[in-house]
This record gives C-alpha cells, sequence and structure tokens, in this order.
C-alpha cells in the first residue's frame, strides 16, 4: 500500500456531515491519522477563510488552510497569508458586468489579509439561499451602490448564486467569453435547486492551492490522497496520488470513474482513512 503522507479534504458535503458537522468516528480517524501515522490533513474548500477556520481549529488541525477554491492558503493560527492568487480587476469588473446583464445576483469577496469583505450591490428577493448567506455572515457583508463601479483592486473571486437552470446558462456564457481570463469552478446542489459559480484567477483551483501545501510540506504528489464531492473539487481528485470521490456525489460525477467511498452520512472520509492509511479492511463501495 503507498504510504500516504497528506489528507486533502472537501467540507461540505464531504468532511462534514449533512448537518455541517464532524462525526466523532471522522474526528478520530483523523486524530489518528496526524498522531500514529503522521499524515498532514488539509482542508480544501470554496468557503471563506474566516468560515472554515473555526472547524480546522476544532479538529486540530494545524496544516495551513485552502480556501476560496485554491486561491487563498492562509495559516490557521495566526492567519498569515501563505499563498494568494487574486482575479484582476479588469477581468472582475467584466465578469460583474455579465452578470447583471444576465439578472443574475452577484457578490465579490476582497480582504485576503484580513477576515474577508462580501461586497454586495443587493440580491433578489427570489434568491433566498444567498440572501440567508449575507444575513448569517452580515457582519463581513459591504453594501455598495454598484458593485462594478466599486470594484477597483484585483478581488479573491467574484460569485454567482441561483437556481441550477439559470446557473447552467451563465455558466456556458462565462465559459464561451471568459475561459482565458478567469477560471470557472462550479458547486451544485441540485437537492436544493442551487449553484454556486466562483470565478477565479485563471490558473486557480484546489489542485494548485494543494500542491502549493504539499511543496511546502515536501509532500511529493503520488503521497496525496484526496476525498471531495462536487465539481470543484475534480482538479484536486485528478491532481491526487489517489483521487476519492463521496457516494454522496452526483451520478454525473460518479460516472467519471473516479474510486467510491460512503456518502457523509456513512463517515465516508473516516472509512478512506482507515482503508487507505490505516489499512484496515473497510469495504468501499465497489470493491
Amino acid at each position: 500500500m503507498t504510504r500516504y503522507r497528506l489528507l486533502a479534504v472537501d467540507l461540505d458535503g464531504t468532511l462534514l456531515g449533512p448537518d455541517s458537522k464532524l462525526t466523532l468516528r471522522t474526528r478520530r480517524a483523523m486524530e489518528r491519522a496526524i498522531q500514529e501515522y503522521a499524515v498532514d490533513v488539509v482542508i480544501a474548500t470554496g468557503r471563506r477563510f474566516h468560515s472554515a477556520r473555526p472547524i480546522a481549529r476544532d479538529a486540530g488541525l494545524t496544516t495551513p488552510l485552502v480556501t476560496h477554491n485554491g486561491a487563498l492558503v492562509k495559516d490557521i493560527e495566526t492567519a498569515a497569508v501563505h499563498h494568494y492568487q487574486p482575479l484582476d480587476v479588469t477581468v472582475a469588473r467584466e465578469l460583474v458586468a455579465i452578470g447583471k446583464a444576465f439578472g443574475a445576483d452577484t457578490i465579490a469577496l476582497d480582504d485576503p489579509e484580513g477576515d474577508g469583505r462580501i461586497l454586495t450591490d443587493g440580491v433578489s428577493e427570489r434568491n433566498a439561499a444567498l440572501r440567508h448567506y449575507l444575513e448569517i455572515n452580515r457582519q463581513y457583508v459591504h453594501q455598495v451602490d454598484d458593485l462594478q463601479v466599486f470594484v477597483k483592486e484585483p478581488v479573491t473571486q467574484v460569485m454567482f448564486c441561483g437556481p441550477c437552470a439559470a446557473m447552467q446558462s451563465l455558466a456556458q456564457v462565462l465559459e464561451r467569453d471568459m475561459a482565458t481570463e478567469a477560471r470557472l469552478l462550479v458547486t451544485t446542489y441540485p437537492h436544493n435547486d442551487m449553484t454556486i459559480l466562483d470565478l477565479m484567477h485563471p490558473s486557480c483551483s484546489k489542485a494548485t492551492g494543494i500542491a502549493y501545501v504539499a511543496s511546502q510540506l515536501g509532500v511529493a504528489r503520488e503521497e496525496i490522497l484526496a476525498v471531495g464531492d462536487n465539481y470543484n473539487d475534480l482538479d484536486m481528485l485528478h491532481y491526487a496520488g489517489r483521487g476519492i470521490l463521496m457516494g454522496n456525489a452526483e451520478p454525473e460525477l460518479k460516472a467519471m470513474g473516479f474510486e467510491l467511498t460512503a456518502p457523509n452520512t456513512e463517515d465516508g472520509v473516516a472509512q478512506v482513512i482507515e482503508t487507505y492509511i490505516f489499512g484496515q479492511p473497510t469495504s468501499l463501495p465497489g470493491e
């Protein structure tokens, strides 16, 4: 069995259960991997640093945190920036213009050195999911009159959020018109009819964030074990020495041929750790 030295895990839909909490089995598996097998555990998430940091701390992790789909890597304890790939200001403003022309609800995120600001010039009444997100993060929300005019410096990302069908149509426009200027990363939740479109620096992904952390730790690519559940995890899963997809992933993702583990309702990440790090005979789906 390959000796994995780095475990890269997505948060929502992967490490966390449907209640957004870490189960006891998964927590203990990670602790044992770190303490007994000297495996570094790295969270790679689309979340903001301030949102992911408490979870990493609660899990006892010390490895730098990969946030914003790889655009920002920060120290869990000191919040020092280790690695940052912002989106060019001209590109960001053009993306906002495309979103407005499409009628999409748009936010931009900046302030990598601090807690991270959420910039918005308003969200439609019909977009309950995004309005809820802004409400629970209201201390970080900066309301502006016109987002396109306000953005005058590089930003961490531009984000569109809305119903799956509408976001799919917008994604096609972005892939057609902005493919070389910005990286489009998609996260979809069909059961909630919600899709998030993240626009990042063109060379940015969770894979680049993980590669940066691995290089700092002296870990080779083949020594990386990665687990994820969504489209924005694909680069990371392809990059890792072994990429494993959660059982709760969408059928289209499962059809891509990745190894599968159990869903996040059944401690899928714990099963991956037990099988590929501890060498225990946990039977994964398809085996």
